[in-house]
């Protein structure tokens, strides 16, 4: 069983540890093992920036965590937009995914945001079709050689 909470300050090291291993153990189909695009798009995932932006005003921040360990990450970064989205690899397809984006979408809501966007990685895709997201047009550039598709959702309380 797992549950999310507001991300804590504390949870900042470990947070960045679960984004990191996420990008590199199941984001295969997106950087192919490219070492240029993974040190890019690991470049900025740190624990001091995961620090500023669990505590930024700008930001919403969720973890989850499963028997004390935290094994998920969620940013909604405002006006609208999901910037983080990740599990570890020994929770994938275990629901954590849903429960995040499920919770993200639930304070999206709260303040009072009707629409949310996101830009997915190929191996996210299927995941936010599922749940409701459409593309909204065609794939941009994304970190090295990988490309990000836009997506969003209208979302109600």
């Amino acid at each position: 069983m797992h549950t999310t909470r507001y991300a804590a300050i504390s949870d900042a090291s470990a947070a960045c540890e679960v984004v990191r291993r996420s990008i590199i153990e199941l984001c295969h189909d997106d950087h192919c093992g490219d070492k240029a695009t993974l040190v890019e798009w690991l470049a900025n995932k740190t624990p001091t920036n995961f620090e500023r932006w669990i505590t930024s005003e700008q930001n919403i921040a969720l973890v989850a965590e499963r028997d004390k360990v935290l094994v998920g990450f969620g940013l909604l970064s405002f006006p609208d937009t999901i910037a983080l989205l990740y599990v570890s690899p020994d929770v994938r397809f275990s629901g954590v995914s849903k429960t995040l984006l499920a919770g993200l979408e639930r304070e999206a809501i709260a303040a009072g945001i009707r629409e949310i966007k996101i830009e997915s990685s190929i191996t996210a895709l299927r995941f936010y079709e599922r749940s409701g997201y459409s593309l909204t047009g065609p794939a941009v550039k994304g970190f090295g050689i990988t490309r990000a598709h836009p997506m969003s959702r209208r979302i109600e309380a």
